[in-house]
């Protein structure tokens, strides 16, 4: 496939307010303020301490946009974007019902700037269950699910919906804890193609990729032996985690420094890290990468995001071939 390779002039950050130095840096005590404030009106309002997080996460991330601003530039005039066949809309979706990480905000809002500043898609993020029906999935090429857990989708309507929609021709992207929910609902793990069993390599960890299709489009980004600081996951071994139905793409290096962990439960050593997947007609994308705040600034971690939404909207075409026919597995462990 072909890329358009779009360098972004500086006009098109605007939404950064790019400050002189001295601006910027009383913007930025302005910004450690409010975090401080926040973070007291948390502990002395416990009934609503989860939104105040949630609020100092957000205030975090705008700070991070000024600090981190001509990286970023830096990063989005690098992206590689595929020309996409018509206007294309992505629903975030982050509604926690168990464990939330404190990396949601963050990700959601550079997960809606880089289809903005790329032009590439157009995304809303809720957290409104009540959002997930017919109707209204109807209204998107792509349902993105953000470091879900527990029980997101919890009406039988609402699971109904998502059925619908996956049966329609669309798009389902998922994001670290997206494999961490819906334990007892088949056709969901089924779509998403595995179901969380722990995580031997934590938020600390500094992990050694290998890419098993270095050539395919939505793998080719990532330098093979690429180390990225991220918590990954196992997953069970079950009907649903199996390579005769999905196409891995990038699987952990257990040769990689400090790679073998003591909690490590596959006797395949298959630790998959990304995959595409077929479900009822419909594109799944799926990384474990996003635990941590810093991977939704990672260049080439948000170069293989990208890549892994446009594919799941319909406008990168890419071989899905389940793993196991081509005769790819995991690394051999020396």
């Amino acid at each position: 496939m072909k890329f358009t390779h779009t360098l972004l002039a500086t006009a098109l950050f605007t939404g950064f307010a790019l400050f002189a130095n001295t601006e910027k840096q009383e913007k930025i005590q302005e910004l450690n303020k409010q975090i401080n404030e926040l973070h007291q009106q948390s502990n002395d309002l416990k009934n609503q301490s989860e939104l105040k997080k949630r609020e100092v996460n957000k205030v975090k991330f705008q700070k991070k946009l000024l600090e981190k601003d001509a990286a970023l530039e830096k990063m989005f005039a690098g992206f590689e974007i595929a020309k996409s066949q018509k206007p294309r809309k992505v629903l975030i979706y982050s509604r926690t019902t168990g464990f939330r990480h404190s990396s949601i905000e963050a990700g959601a809002a550079m997960l809606k700037l880089v289809g903005e500043k790329t032009g590439a898609y157009s995304a809303v993020h809720t957290e409104d269950e009540a959002m997930i029906n017919d109707a209204e999935l109807a209204k998107y090429d792509v349902l993105l699910m953000l470091s879900t857990t527990n029980n997101p989708i919890s009406t039988p309507k609402a699971r109904a919906a998502f059925e619908k929609f996956m049966a329609s021709d669309k798009g389902l992207v998922g994001i670290h804890a997206a494999t961490d929910c819906h334990k007892n609902w088949p056709n969901y793990l089924e779509a998403m193609g595995g179901i969380f069993d722990g995580h031997p390599w934590g938020a600390g960890d500094h992990v050694t990729l290998y890419n098993e299709c270095p050539e395919h489009p939505c793998a080719e980004m990532v330098p093979q032996g690429f180390v990225i600081r991220d918590e990954i996951y196992q997953y069970k071994d079950d009907k649903h985690f199996t390579r005769d139905k999905m196409r891995v793409l990038l699987s952990l290096d257990l040769s990689g420094k400090n790679m073998m962990k003591r909690n490590m439960k596959r006797k395949d050593n298959d630790y998959a890290v990304s995959w595409l997947r077929s479900y009822t007609g419909s594109k799944v994308f799926y990384t474990n990468l996003g635990h941590n705040e810093d991977t939704y600034f990672n260049p080439v971690a948000m170069q293989h995001i990208l890549t892994g939404i446009q594919y799941a909207c319909g406008d990168i075409e890419a071989d899905a071939t389940p793993s196991a026919k081509l005769g790819k597995f995991p690394k051999p462990v020396k």
